[in-house]
């Protein structure tokens, strides 16, 4: 039987290692690579994770997260329909036609495979590859090397002050183009973005979201469970000490479907004198299915492998 192709089911693949907010502007702009016009039904992201072994392979050594980790950091994210586990590392058009996909989507730089080849040439030779811009400014490598240098200089870069139009399109509902998240400033009455949902009660979700990671987003899960008809809000918070800056912060965290929305640097005082009633749980005070998996746990698998990553950076131009 001949599987139909479909221009609006498109394929992703990758390692999505750390899945940061540049994993996710990918996700959200191969979303977008789908008209928002689509009434046939069939509109859909297929998103491809390659395992540990593969990447090890093809690289050279293993990602930081392990594949599990990476499976369900990629179904958390808001324009993901599908992920399928064990994807080839060289993009295969067998596979892509089980699922019904016209087209692999990729950023603009080159993945290589082992052997030093496209991955995505066979793709590209027959049309069914289109290219997206890559996120500029993060990448695994790029918070790999803060965690071995220590360096907090990326606080100060001009281009971490995150933007409107970078909160409004990481905000944006499944189709990736509709309005779907809320982002507030302060206070619940201060609305930056506009979201497509108000509930009357509000739960807002503190702690630390540095390192963005399946362990926070379990707990997250866990609170939609609970929480299932409250707008549920993520504070994010700005602390120079931290690995990832408030932008790299909210933009990973706007990502998750499990919200409706965060609330940048919460006021308490000025918040309870305002108009809605919230709810603050700690992330911390909550169990979800990767409890084990913390910033430290992630910081530690690093650096006890440093010389390893040091050697992998360097191949990136890092010094």
């Amino acid at each position: 039987m001949t599987i139909p192709l479909w221009e609006e089911k498109v394929w992703i693949d990758g390692c999505f290692d750390f899945t940061h907010h540049g994993h996710a502007g990918v996700f959200c702009q191969a979303r977008r690579t789908i008209s928002p016009d689509v009434k046939s039904g069939n509109d859909m992201l297929i998103c491809g994770i390659h395992n540990d072994e593969d990447i090890r392979i093809n690289k050279g050594c293993l990602p930081v997260m392990k594949e599990r980790e990476r499976y369900e950091h990629a179904r958390s994210n808001r324009w993901c329909d599908v992920v399928v586990e064990d994807a080839p590392y060289v993009t295969q058009a067998d596979v892509m036609n089980k699922y019904g996909c016209m087209y692999v989507v990729h950023g603009d730089d080159i993945t290589l495979d082992k052997d030093g080849n496209d991955c995505y040439q066979g793709m590209k030779d027959c049309g069914r590859y289109k290219c997206v811009k890559r996120t500029a400014g993060v990448s695994t490598s790029d918070i790999i090397q803060r965690i071995l240098t220590g360096s907090r200089d990326h606080h100060t870069r001009p281009d971490e002050i995150v933007t409107l139009d970078e909160l409004t399109r990481y905000s944006t509902a499944r189709d990736g183009y509709s309005a779907g998240c809320h982002v507030y400033k302060n206070t619940l009455e201060t609305v930056v973005v506009k979201g497509n949902t108000k509930k009357r009660e509000v739960v807002v979700v503190d702690g630390n979201f540095d390192l963005f990671h399946i362990g926070h987003i379990s707990k997250i899960k866990t609170l939609r469970e609970r929480y299932g008809d409250y707008e549920l809000l993520v504070n994010i918070r700005d602390d120079h000490e931290d690995i990832m800056t408030l932008k790299e912060k909210a933009l990973s965290v706007l990502s998750c479907k499990y919200i409706d929305g965060i609330i940048i640097e919460l006021d308490a005082a000025r918040a309870q004198n305002s108009g809605r009633d919230y709810t603050v749980v700690n992330i911390d005070d909550v169990s979800g299915d990767f409890d084990y998996l913390t910033k430290q746990v992630i910081i530690d698998r690093i650096t006890s492998q440093r010389d390893e990553y040091i050697i992998r950076n360097k191949r990136k131009g890092f010094t």
